[in-house]
């Protein structure tokens, strides 16, 4: 799958800056708030928000040079938002994030296999889960990732490496997990 790589130096200021900003990041943002949320429309509407709030507040905002990044914090940020008012509304934490919605997915073998990795990622800590949940789901570098989540790239790569050796542990057998290489991913 290909991705537009994004190419802003600095915050956009102009509707055509913002159209090629959302063009070019709509549909990773997207995908990553679903695997966050386990639901499309809900994606969907975080993102829009944020497109929304990023375009109204622009001027605040004309510092940022690590645009890419900083819009999928935003986005993050907005997901633990609903996600903590979905817990409060329903007294059921976490429950609504590990379902996926019915129109996510053509298959059922794909819905089931979101639904395990959800919980999966759902298990570990969540910074761990974040930080495989930025490199997976939107293929950013680690330094782009210290920079969403505010931290130095070491931390951020121990974190990758801690996170999915305890997914490891949840989802692959013991005999395969022998089997493959302790590094994979970590290398940028």
């Amino acid at each position: 799958m290909l991705t537009a790589v994004l190419q802003v130096e600095n915050w956009p200021q102009t509707i055509g800056e913002f159209d090629h900003l959302i063009e070019a990041t709509q549909d990773e943002l997207i995908r990553f708030a679903f695997y966050r949320l386990g639901n499309r429309d809900d994606a969907e509407d975080v993102v829009q928000d944020v497109y929304v709030e990023a375009y109204r507040d622009r001027a605040k905002r004309r510092h940022v040079t690590a645009v890419r990044p900083y819009l999928f914090r935003m986005v993050g940020n907005r997901c633990v938002d609903l996600l903590r008012a979905r817990s409060r509304q329903t007294g059921d934490a976490g429950e609504e994030s590990a379902s996926v919605g019915e129109d996510a997915f053509s298959s059922v073998a794909a819905r089931e296999e979101a639904k395990a990795l959800s919980r999966a990622l759902q298990s570990i800590p969540p910074k761990e889960a974040e930080v495989i949940r930025l490199r997976a789901f939107a293929d950013l570098s680690f330094a782009e990732i210290a920079d969403a989540v505010g931290s130095p790239v070491p931390t951020v790569k121990s974190r990758f490496r801690y996170g999915l050796d305890k997914l490891r542990r949840l989802l692959v057998p013991k005999e395969v997990r022998d089997e493959l290489p302790r590094s994979y991913g970590t290398n940028d």
